[in-house]
């Protein structure tokens, strides 16, 4: 695995003028690096429309927050190989001599499918049977990003943060899930959800985003409730109206089935009580946003607060 030394993020230059006819030192220029924000959202044959304009919608909140940084979205992703391709050319791009000043990497978000232990897209190539995961293992050789120091890795894939459902003791001691392998592996943050993630529409028909009157935090205020299954179903098949990737607690639907199909699993193999039915069976009275779990150079440092109507900040700054 490659594992280049960190870059400096700041250069500097000097400017000169003539003075009696002398070329005399003026001021030195420090440049900052840009802030960039990278944004990947799947584009394979389920739900990549509506992870395109989940990605869509988050740029223009990112934008709000940071006026000057740069937010790329690269929604070309259908086959592990483009995710590794796209990888790659991002820590090229930011360890190459050329262009390593030039960005700072804040955050990377990723819009697609997963599970506790994998993110997850189309079989390679469309084969039937060929390979459709990136874990972050020795095998995917994923480079290790330059990250800034408050950098984070955001997953808003199904229960990447989720050690409860890989059903395995020892695992669940050490909260071992994707979430937790890719801070490890990038020494860094990264933040997954502990429960199926869901769209979640606006409830206004008309989109508030372009209003210069609210924040990106008001904006992302939006979402902490997600409106019922039907008008949800709705909404999200209008493109114009604004929207996130989540988890949510719902009882409803395939998701409850999963649920319930989870806590008899849980029983049978550790005989005791499924964790998460718990949260979401307190959650779901107000349909409220699941608290995410965010890890650190593989422990984890945030463990989100449960509790009917509240709203952790880690959620509102990340959504």
């Amino acid at each position: 695995m490659s594992d280049k030394t960190k870059i400096s993020t700041i250069y500097s230059g000097v400017t000169t003028a003539l003075k009696e006819g002398m070329a005399v030192l003026e001021d030195i220029i420090v440049i900052a690096p840009q802030r960039l924000f990278v944004l990947f959202a799947y584009a394979g044959k389920t739900g990549s429309e509506e992870m395109k304009l989940a990605a869509k919608y988050k740029k223009i909140r990112l934008e709000k927050k940071y006026p000057n940084a740069e937010v790329r979205i690269i929604d070309t992703i259908r086959y592990p190989s483009h995710f590794k391709a796209e990888w790659t050319k991002l820590y090229l791009e930011l360890t190459e001599s050329e262009t390593a000043n030039k960005y700072l990497l804040y955050e990377i978000h990723f819009f697609g499918h997963g599970e506790p232990l994998s993110l997850n897209f189309e079989e390679e190539g469309g084969i039937k049977g060929a390979n459709s995961k990136i874990f972050f293992n020795e095998k995917d050789n994923m480079e290790l990003l330059p990250w800034a120091d408050k950098g984070i890795f955001v997953l808003h894939s199904c229960r990447s943060a989720a050690f409860e459902d890989t059903f395995d003791d020892a695992m669940f001691r050490a909260n071992i899930c994707i979430a937790n392998i890719i801070s490890d592996q990038q020494k860094t943050r990264c933040l997954g959800q502990i429960f199926y993630a869901s769209f979640c529409p606006d409830f206004g028909i008309k989109k508030l985003l372009s209003s210069k009157t609210t924040t990106a935090e008001e904006d992302a205020e939006r979402f902490i409730n997600r409106p019922p299954a039907i008008e949800s179903k709705i909404l999200n098949e209008k493109t114009e109206i604004d929207r996130v990737l989540w988890a949510y607690a719902k009882l409803n639907g395939k998701t409850g089935e999963y649920m319930r199909d989870n806590q008899t699993k849980y029983m049978q193999k550790l005989n005791r009580a499924y964790p998460i039915s718990a949260y979401v069976e307190c959650l779901s009275k107000n349909n409220q946003i699941m608290p995410c779990r965010i890890f650190k150079n593989g422990k984890l440092v945030h463990n989100g607060i449960v509790a009917l109507g509240f709203i952790n900040k880690e959620d509102l700054e990340y959504i």
